[in-house]
């Protein structure tokens, strides 16, 4: 009698077990109309690489299941064939149920069982909206300016702008509500770093917490980190900042330094033998020299070459009679990585006191500042 309650027991507790374990199978699921026969898939991302963690072919209902075994946040996509995907984020304790219809995929999906998911989902369907706005506005545009209806053109020219404004805030908006949101990739992608660089520091100081390590949240922080440290370094040498000191070797090996130049106006030109807009531009600098070189006005030319023998040519060749200086190393020149130079030919202007003045000057604009500053 005691073996048969243990025995009854014994089974009762298998039944629970696998109904406990039933219960917490993780699966995608949901229905896809307009789908019969497609398949569709989830696809998951091992180092960055697509994987297929589980696949099923749609009936004439359009239900569909798929069991999966995930482990932390991170992105997928379920992928309907030939039809698009729909973007996915969601971690083990988490069993997304998706429905759309195939033919509008991304205008129309409904999704619930992932708050991120569902955010991701706000972001798509929000943007689709916008987007389409702004295409239909200017097509309206284009073909008022090749009309030549200029009443027209001037209305759906402020209007696009306003749409552009209002998705623009739209987008802002939707990460200030939640900073932790993995949507706000999503978001990210719609903005350019170097103008909304603080909101890209908002995502990834919020997300740190919940996807550090994921592969696709340390490519954000390192680019972020790339960012940041370029910000610190352009406020560096922005106006009224003292000049970072410049130590390198002249063609005869002699090192020559900035601060050696301090009492004078010192123009840095960063340029290079193989840049083709320095060398266009230097004789206009070679003009500017000559005519305030006697006017404490010195020039210290930082060049980016690899190659001495063709550094010292262009010299020659250009009648660049000032100082110059170079490490050989290219792009990796230490002054360049130290004035966060990106391009070239790249100016900064110091004045007697070793302090900044202005960068970026060339042309036009650097013989009328000079004119400013002397006089004539």
């Amino acid at each position: 009698m005691i073996f048969k309650n243990s025995f009854t027991a014994f089974v009762a507790a298998l039944i629970i077990v696998a109904c406990a374990n039933e219960s917490n199978r993780q699966t995608i699921s949901g229905t896809l109309t307009n789908a019969e026969g497609k398949k569709v898939s989830l696809v998951g991302f091992v180092n960055g690489q697509p994987d297929t963690l589980g696949s099923a072919t749609l009936g004439s209902d359009g239900n569909f299941e798929i069991p999966i075994s995930t482990g932390r946040l991170s992105f997928y996509n379920l992928v309907v064939e030939d039809n698009g995907a729909i973007v996915l984020a969601f971690d083990s304790t988490e069993s997304p149920v998706v429905s759309a219809d195939v033919d509008y995929i991304n205008r129309t999906y409904e999704i619930s069982g992932s708050e991120d998911s569902e955010r991701i989902r706000d972001v798509f369907v929000s943007s689709v909206k916008y987007e389409t706005k702004l295409d239909s506005t200017m097509k309206v545009l284009r073909e008022a300016t090749q009309n030549r209806e200029t009443d027209l053109r001037m209305e759906m020219s402020q209007a696009y702008n306003e749409t552009r404004k209002d998705y623009r805030a739209f987008l802002l908006d939707f990460i200030d509500e939640d900073t932790t949101s993995v949507a706000n990739f999503s978001v990210l992608q719609r903005h350019d770093p170097k103008t909304d660089l603080a909101y890209f520091i908002k995502v990834r100081n919020g997300l740190e917490p919940r996807m550090k390590g994921n592969i696709f949240f340390d490519q954000l922080a390192n680019n972020v980190a790339t960012l940041e440290n370029q910000q610190k370094q352009s406020a560096a040498i922005s106006a009224g900042q003292p000049a970072p000191e410049i130590a390198l070797p002249n063609p005869d090996g002699e090192t020559i330094t900035l601060s050696s130049l301090q009492g004078n106006y010192v123009l840095i030109d960063f340029w290079a033998s193989w840049c083709k807009p320095c060398r266009i531009e230097n004789p206009n600098v070679v003009k500017l020299y000559n005519k305030y070189k006697d006017e404490n006005f010195e020039i210290l030319g930082v060049s980016l070459d690899k190659d001495k023998a063709k550094w010292e040519k262009a010299i020659a060749d250009d009648n660049l009679t000032w100082p110059h200086v170079s490490d050989l190393k290219f792009w990796n020149s230490a002054a360049a990585q130290l004035y966060n130079v990106r391009s070239i030919p790249f100016t900064v202007l110091v004045n007697p006191e070793g302090n900044i003045v202005e960068t970026k000057l060339r042309g036009k604009a650097l013989e009328q500042k000079l004119e400013s500053i002397y006089g004539y």
